[in-house]
């Protein structure tokens, strides 16, 4: 498609649209810049992003020597957005449409749907969902615990706490450690130090819980 630039006007072509774009100059001088359109009146936008007063600048028959108007020329999405800034999107539009009834339509033959055998769709089998560790179990604080059986817990230093159901509440049954075990008298029974875990009396009861390091 060929493209004739008004009078006194030189039309660059870019992009596959065939989309127009005209040179303009400051009447004081400077660059030579690019637009989708020199308008008669009013201001005008260019395609670096400038926009000139109107009576400030006049169409320019030179190429554009703007570095950021050459190099956004290249850009399709910038055209366009500069096009419809100055309201000239029906030229894009019209455009476009030239250009789809061009095309020619891909045409393909589909496979009767049932021509090939069906094939059986197999799903991953559904996965538990994890077991939710409550805070306590009966005597014992779980936080910092990892379970290694049934009612037997292990500390990150490696205490083993073994507990056992009391009807439906878990009681303290046994600590087992190999290093040093510190037993020490408070006002409402012993209480039992081992690496990080600590055993002492409370409301009664027993408390197992892993504590800070000493």
């Amino acid at each position: 498609m060929k493209v004739r630039a008004p009078t006194g006007r030189r039309a660059i072509i870019y992009g596959v649209h065939q989309v127009r774009l005209e040179s303009v100059r400051r009447k004081s001088g400077g660059r030579i810049h690019l637009t989708p359109r020199v308008p008669r009146s009013g201001p005008v936008t260019t395609l670096c992003g400038q926009t000139l007063e109107a009576g400030s600048y006049a169409a320019s028959d030179s190429p554009a020597d703007c570095t950021n108007c050459a190099r956004r020329s290249k850009d399709q999405a910038r055209i366009s957005g500069a096009f419809f800034a100055q309201e000239e999107g029906s030229e894009l539009l019209r455009l476009s449409l030239e250009q789809a009834r061009s095309r020619k339509p891909d045409l393909r033959v589909l496979p009767h749907p049932g021509s090939d055998k069906e094939k059986q769709v197999v799903w991953p089998a559904p996965k538990p969902p994890p077991e939710v560790v409550p805070d306590r179990l009966g005597e014992l604080v779980t936080r910092g615990f990892k379970p290694s059986g049934e009612g037997v817990w292990r500390s990150p230093q490696g205490v083993i706490v073994r507990m056992h159901r009391h009807g439906k509440e878990w009681r303290f049954a046994e600590l087992v450690y190999e290093g040093s075990v510190v037993a020490t008298r408070v006002e409402n029974g012993v209480r039992i130090r081992a690496a990080d875990v600590e055993v002492t009396p409370a409301d009664g009861g027993i408390e197992v819980a892993v504590k800070k390091p000493r």
